[in-house]
């Protein structure tokens, strides 16, 4: 069936393939007297459980089209609690068209943006030095695209594997109205985050917000209870041969976690403690992994001192944030690729990932970001730096503990080396990993932890990692300490 990774720049909900899913099925009211009653399982006089005849032999009818949605708004207003403002236009097109269309709507971002996205990918060993991951997710779309909704132009478009167009199935309707329900609610383009973590903690709200009301939906789709429109053909048009599952697997994340997130509020005070969410809505992925710590302050702000000499330059975002953050869930992204890619033993298993029975993946739950080399992470901050077209960064990652910060660091140390690294003790402190240049990752990378933080550089080459950190000198004195900081703080020396 369905789940949607979605872009970390601009907001945009997109549908691609996945595994199937079933939910909670709350309770449903009694069915109105009338078409036209004023009740939440009624939509322009259709409702939640009509019955309708429609032939898609030759693609659908506007009047067909009409009634499809209104119906599924109905349901979608019975589910979430919340009553549609106005009309959502829906548009169906082939993929072919929607190809030819909508490519463009995942825009390319401005160069200093594409520079700070391609180091915190790089840090986590997903892409190398010579890739751009805007290009590797451009790929990645390819033909799984199912649909997107988009708040700044209210377009909600379904992607059909027929020519001509039909509704392929009723749960992609179905999720992207959910998002058209909390943008006409809760105005989604308005819920800023400026970090790839903030863009996963956004995610694991809204997505899991649709996820749970799509599987409910589902469930009454696959029991009967509901009378719902398929077909015998797949939307999606497969996977290309060179499909990156680590950068699937990072935007996949508000999908595979954001439902036990929202499950987790909404029993404990119903859809009007998640309504409150968006207004407080979480700011880390680490909050959508252990749902119980959102609202408190069991993580926080960190520090990366500027170090750098030699000619490189700060990489610095214009109307923008000029740190990445990865959090937790791009912590686990990290560690749990080695299990699909690479010739080395993996560093995590990967039945640990995937949640998988007999039947196939876990309906629910499919993947787990709860990676125990991720445990106790606090925060992280990585500063990029561009010097005649090379780049290196920095990157700081804090835990809890120093016993949290070790492991890390081990783990770290087993990903390089799964990624053909060669180690180096540095006499001045720390660990230096070596990629051959012909390999995926060249240049250099320098380890050290100080308590319970663990500082990362990676450069074009062993001379160049003092000047991009002073302390990862050859004959430097270490790590400084960089452990817990005020809010948005960034201290250059």
């Amino acid at each position: 069936m369905t789940r949607r990774p979605t872009v970390a720049i601009a907001l945009l909900v997109a549908v691609v393939l996945a595994g199937c899913t079933v939910g909670y099925q709350p309770g449903l009211p009694d069915r109105p007297t009338s078409p036209t009653e004023e009740h939440l399982g009624t939509y322009d006089g259709y409702r939640y459980d009509e019955t309708i005849e429609i032939d898609q032999s030759d693609g659908l009818t506007d009047r067909e089209t009409e009634a499809v949605v209104s119906r599924a708004m109905a349901r979608v207003q019975l589910l979430r609690g919340l009553r549609f403002e106005e009309d959502v236009e829906v548009e169906l097109l082939t993929r072919e068209a929607f190809r030819e269309e909508y490519d463009d709507v995942w825009r390319a971002p401005d160069e200093d943006v594409r520079a700070l996205d391609n180091a915190q990918y790089e840090a986590l060993f997903l892409v190398g030095p010579d890739e751009d991951v805007v290009d590797v997710r451009r790929g990645n779309r390819g033909g799984t695209v199912l649909g997107f909704y988009q708040p700044s132009t209210e377009r909600l478009v379904i992607v059909s594997g027929n020519d001509p167009a039909t509704l392929d199935d009723e749960l992609t309707l179905a999720h992207e109205l959910v998002h058209a329900l909390q943008d006409q609610h809760f105005d989604l383009g308005s819920i800023e985050a400026t970090t790839l973590d903030g863009t996963n903690a956004r995610n694991g709200l809204i997505e899991g917000d649709a996820s749970v009301v799509e599987q409910a939906y589902e469930r009454n789709c696959e029991t009967g209870e509901w009378q719902c429109v398929e077909t015998d053909v797949s939307s999606g048009g497969g996977l290309s041969p060179d499909f990156h599952w680590g950068v699937y697997f990072l935007g996949f994340f508000p999908y595979a976690e954001g439902p036990t997130f929202i499950d987790h509020h909404r029993e404990a005070g119903g859809w009007d403690t998640v309504d409150r969410m968006y207004d407080e809505y979480p700011t880390t992925s680490a909050e959508i992994v252990r749902p119980a710590s959102y609202g408190t302050d069991a993580y926080g702000d960190v520090i990366v001192r500027d170090r750098h000499d030699g000619g490189w330059e700060r990489v610095r975002v214009e109307n923008g944030s000029d740190a990445a953050s990865v959090g937790r869930a791009g912590l686990a992204t990290m560690f749990a690729y080695t299990a699909y890619a690479g010739d080395s033993p993996s560093v995590v298993d990967r039945e640990a990932f995937r949640n998988a029975g007999a039947d196939g993946l876990d309906s629910t739950r499919p993947y787990t970001y709860d990676v125990p080399y991720t445990e106790g992470w606090y925060g992280d901050r990585l500063h990029a730096y561009e010097r005649n077209g090379e780049t290196a960064h920095v990157w700081n990652v804090t835990f809890d503990d120093a016993e949290s910060a070790r492991v890390f660091a081990e783990g770290y140390g087993r990903v390089a080396a799964h990624w053909d690294g060669e180690r180096a003790d540095k006499p001045a402190g720390g660990t230096v990993w070596t990629f051959d240049e012909l390999g995926r990752f060249d240049g250099a990378v320098w380890i050290d932890r100080d308590g319970n933080a663990v500082t990362v550089v990676k450069a074009p080459s062993v001379s160049a990692l003092g000047e991009v950190y002073a302390p990862a000198a050859a004959d430097g004195t270490g790590a400084q300490p960089s452990t817990r900081a005020p809010p948005a703080s960034a201290v250059a020396d």
